[in-house]
């Protein structure tokens, strides 16, 4: 039995196949089962979809797909990228119990899918600044507070500086101190671009 065909568009690539050129009739029951049967990856849209079907050798059953975020982790010892889908929230979920309409479905998301951006702040690709995402993910917590602040504008990064400064719960005072004590120049620049914007203008 053959693969199913696939236009495969730029930037995917087929990290699994198992996809036959089948539909789910008596005696075929084995090419409908395992965790997955496709799996395509795209690197610079930090997306990746994957097919099953379920319940597993069921002829009744149905194909389901899952487009994932992922996020990239640059491992050292292979000197790779290792990826951390988002399983737990898919970016979008569709069922079919068509294999022309999950092939026509698979060839437009890999036309149409945007583009993810990692979150995190990073040093660079798959590197990830600790302590600059720490205050991140306070931030996204519990938001802006005088203690927070003071220890971005002594150890963040100018990612995460500049992200407050992009912040709605900005105030005139945090604006000023980053005029004042921006890591870089060009945080400290926008700081006082900032401070002429009427909101915070005196």
């Amino acid at each position: 039995m053959n693969l199913q065909p696939l236009r495969i568009a730029a930037g995917w690539q087929v990290d699994y196949n198992q996809l036959y050129e089948v539909d789910p009739i008596s005696g075929y029951e084995h090419y409908f089962e395992g965790s997955s049967l496709l799996m395509l990856r795209n690197n610079a849209r930090l997306k990746l979809i994957d097919v099953q079907w379920r319940p597993e050798r069921d002829l009744n059953g149905e194909f389901q797909v899952n487009v994932l975020n992922f996020v990239e982790n640059f491992n050292s010892k292979t000197n790779k990228f290792d990826i951390k889908p988002n399983w737990e929230h898919p970016f979008l979920s569709f069922t079919t119990k068509s294999r022309l309409k999950l092939v026509e479905k698979l060839e437009e998301l890999m036309q149409t899918l945007p583009v993810y951006k990692d979150p995190r702040i990073t040093k660079k690709r798959g590197v990830v600044d600790e302590l600059s995402e720490t205050y991140r993910l306070e931030f996204n917590k519990n938001g802006i507070s005088t203690e927070l602040v003071e220890k971005i504008l002594k150890n963040g990064s100018a990612k995460i500086q500049n992200q407050i400064l992009d912040s709605k719960e900005i105030t005139r005072e945090i604006i000023l101190d980053f005029s004042q004590n921006g890591i870089t120049k060009k945080v400290r620049n926008k700081a006082s671009q900032k401070l002429n914007n009427k909101p915070f203008k005196k």
